[in-house]
């Protein structure tokens, strides 16, 4: 008798597991994703998405330090899809004890010049980005070319002059996950 009893209840938590896997694997069309940004802040991003109409949060990225304290960050949005347009901000901060001079910045599309930053001081520049579909890569590349996914940027330089010197270092990357 005892036996059967532990068959029984092996059967019954085979069934339910199955169930529940069955029930968790189900698609609705509704994905929640928890997300701890480990970039840089300690900020928790609730993303729901339901038909890819997404609640945005952008990156919070610190940047990179040069030997001066001269930080160059980049962000911009943690989630996009193909042939979207996407805005990133370019911060540069002068953490250092002196002004720096001819701040200027770019990348393989755009270019800005920030002028001097006073110690303590930040300055931002804006920039909007295409997205391209695989279809544009495709015409671009060839027909075995393929867009990333996560879409990595790359960063942009930033040169400055200090008392005379010319320094030059790169900002963070970032990497967009596509939906």
């Amino acid at each position: 008798m005892q036996n059967k009893f532990i068959a029984l209840l092996i059967v019954i938590i085979i069934a339910v597991c199955g169930v529940s896997a069955f029930l968790l694997t189900q698609n609705n069309n509704t994905e929640n994703n928890n997300i701890t940004d480990n970039n840089g802040s300690n900020d928790n991003i609730n993303n729901t998405m339901k038909n890819k109409n997404m609640n945005l949060g952008n990156t919070n990225f610190k940047g990179n330090t040069d030997e001066n304290g001269i930080i160059a960050s980049l962000n911009g949005p943690l989630y996009s899809s193909e042939g979207k347009t996407i805005n990133l901000t370019w911060k540069i901060t002068n953490n250092g004890n002196d002004t720096i001079n001819n701040v200027s910045t770019e990348d393989q599309s755009s270019s800005h010049n920030f002028g001097t930053l006073a110690p303590g001081e930040s300055k931002i520049y804006s920039v909007s980005l295409n997205i391209p579909t695989l279809a544009q890569v495709k015409e671009d590349f060839g027909p075995d070319a393929t867009v990333s996914n996560p879409f990595s940027i790359g960063g942009y330089s930033i040169s400055y002059l200090l008392n005379g010197e010319e320094f030059q270092f790169n900002s963070n990357s970032i990497d967009i996950k596509l939906v």
